[in-house]
């Protein structure tokens, strides 16, 4: 696929010195409360739900005294060479409650203040953000290739201590970069933070019994009762609020054959959307990588049947579609 595919645009980008793989950090003025809410709402207003793009600076930071030669810092600085100046990611984050030290565990969080952290101010990076989609940049080919000396110079010549906001034109030159999807290992923060959300909503009962249909137990194998409870729970919660969405916007018609209920005679005492059905495009995905209401579409019965008969095809010769 290419970024032009993606389900949202990228909004901004981000300069790191190594490449985040599972959560993409910023240091708040203060270890205060109020600084780190400050912090964590201009990162949130900046991506404004798009992706961001990752890119990795020119230069890279000396660590504290006593960590020149730790493995690990070693190991970035070979990392870093040979990702220098380059584009290398589009993630896609999601906000949430947990800190840092709760997402790496208290050892890894300390050390990493240790190696890093400045006149003991150790909350560098203690506002995280989890990567729950992640895409590697085909080629990582070089910033200042894809965007042009000038708007290179815009996005990545000076320091921010948050996002880089992209332009249109900006957008446009990354269009065509293509993506391999990979593994994004914190999505289980997204999923599990939406499943007291879920609980606490009402959900249209046609749309939960239909997802949870989709999910059966062998859909979920390997989960626990209670695990699998939660997850139908949040993906009935989505698919509402897809169904909800397409409501609200007035496109309530198949996605497959086009199906418009509203288009067919002697229906005017018929709710259009009863005659249509919400469909998990990707049950296999569902608990595993953090889904969303892009996962889901608006099907007439014989084209909601059809589906299923492919996803069962496609799980018999072992391709899953997730």
């Amino acid at each position: 696929m290419k970024i032009r595919d993606l389900s949202q645009p990228i909004t901004t980008a981000k300069a790191d010195w190594l490449a985040g793989t599972t959560w993409l950090g910023f240091t708040p003025v203060d270890d205060s409360l109020t600084s780190r809410n400050q912090c964590q709402s201009t990162i949130q207003r900046q991506y404004a739900n798009g992706y961001v793009l990752e890119y990795i600076t020119e230069q890279f930071s000396e660590p504290n005294l006593g960590f020149e030669n730790d493995p690990q810092y070693v190991a970035e600085r070979v990392q870093h060479r040979q990702q220098a100046g380059r584009l290398i990611s589009v993630h896609k984050l999601r906000t949430t409650a947990r800190d840092l030290k709760t997402i790496l565990g208290p050892a890894e969080f300390a050390k990493m203040q240790d190696m890093w952290a400045q006149g003991g101010k150790r909350w560098r990076w203690s506002v995280a953000f989890p990567i729950v989609e992640s895409y590697e940049i085909m080629g990582r080919p070089k910033a200042k290739d894809v965007f042009g000396e000038v708007a290179y110079r815009r996005l990545f010549k000076h320091p921010s201590a948050t996002l880089r906001e992209l332009n249109d034109s900006e957008r446009a030159a990354l269009s065509d970069l293509e993506l391999q999807r990979r593994p994004a290992e914190n999505a289980w923060i997204g999923i599990e933070d939406e499943f007291a959300a879920a609980e606490a909503s009402e959900i249209d009962a046609q749309v939960l019994h239909r997802v949870s249909r989709d999910l059966s137990d062998r859909i979920l194998e390997g989960m626990t009762a209670e695990r699998r409870v939660l997850v139908r729970k949040r993906a009935a919660w989505l698919g509402d609020k897809f169904a909800r969405g397409r409501r609200r916007a007035g496109t309530l018609f198949c996605d497959d054959c086009g199906f418009d209920p509203l288009k067919v005679e002697g229906l005017d005492s018929v709710s259009p959307r009863s005659l249509l059905d919400v469909h998990h495009k990707h049950p296999l995905a569902e608990g595993v990588r953090y889904t969303t209401t892009a996962d889901f579409a608006l099907l007439c019965p014989t084209c909601h049947r059809v589906e299923h008969e492919r996803l069962k095809a496609a799980a018999r010769q072992g391709t899953g579609l997730a």
